[in-house]
């Protein structure tokens, strides 16, 4: 049997007021470089760029976030992460977040693809205050064009005040035919949409999610990008 060596890069961004006042990021670290693309009074957008080729076997990357409370974060990719074949090994990626009273994430991603040939296990876990507010797009590519997908295991967990609020399981073999899984998430957010958009299901809570399954990511993006835009690049 063999064992894939494995190591564990961990990335970090902060945003929080200093002790005279002023709006600061602070991160680094693991397989990014945090650049920062604006700061103001109250809010922060921030861009991961990578260092190097990810993912690859072997790989435990960790991307740990907090927002200080009634700061705004915009947290962009600027590029894609492809799960490349592993030839029987593994990888993983995590990310946690924690999000402060009256507090405002944005998780600005692109593109997840899920090689032939991979194996990865792939959280994220939020923790919201009661007034915090959480954003996220999220598209899982199944499989590079003309081949089959990967093993991805895709977990999602967010609470708000420790109470559970999206809790989920999705694994690729479970979205076959399917190549992509588009998501916009908007939880603590009610701002009005054009009613001739997509309609979004209703959580428990009251919060929206709209999701399109398709063959082709550009498919999916015609119909979600319109709701993404409309909520993550205004002002909240």
């Amino acid at each position: 049997m063999t064992t894939t060596p494995t190591r564990t890069d961990t990335c970090s961004v902060s945003l929080a007021r200093t002790a005279g006042g002023r709006v600061r990021v602070t991160g680094g670290g693991g397989p990014f470089r945090v650049m920062s693309l604006g700061v103001d009074d109250r809010s922060a957008r921030v861009a991961l760029v990578p260092t190097r080729a990810l993912l690859l076997a072997g790989d435990v990357v960790e991307v740990q976030c907090q927002v200080a409370d009634g700061l705004s974060l915009h947290l962009q990719e600027t590029s894609g992460t492809v799960a490349y074949d592993m030839r029987g090994g593994s990888a993983s990626w995590s990310f946690a977040a924690q999000v402060g009273e009256g507090a405002r994430l944005v998780l600005d991603s692109l593109p997840w693809v899920s090689a032939a040939g991979s194996r990865v296990t792939r959280s994220m876990s939020v923790s919201l205050s009661s007034a915090a507010t959480l954003l996220a797009r999220e598209t899982l590519v199944l499989g590079r064009s003309n081949e089959p997908p990967g093993d991805l295991v895709s977990r999602t967990t967010i609470t708000r005040e420790g109470r559970p609020v999206v809790v989920e399981e999705l694994r690729s073999l479970h979205l076959v035919p399917h190549r992509i899984l588009d998501s916009v998430l908007a939880l603590g957010d009610e701002r009005h949409l054009p009613e001739s958009g997509p309609s979004p299901l209703r959580l428990e809570t009251g919060d929206r999610l709209w999701r399109r399954l398709g063959g082709e990511a550009h498919e999916t993006a015609a119909v979600l990008d319109p709701v993404w835009t409309a909520l993550a690049l205004a002002r909240g």
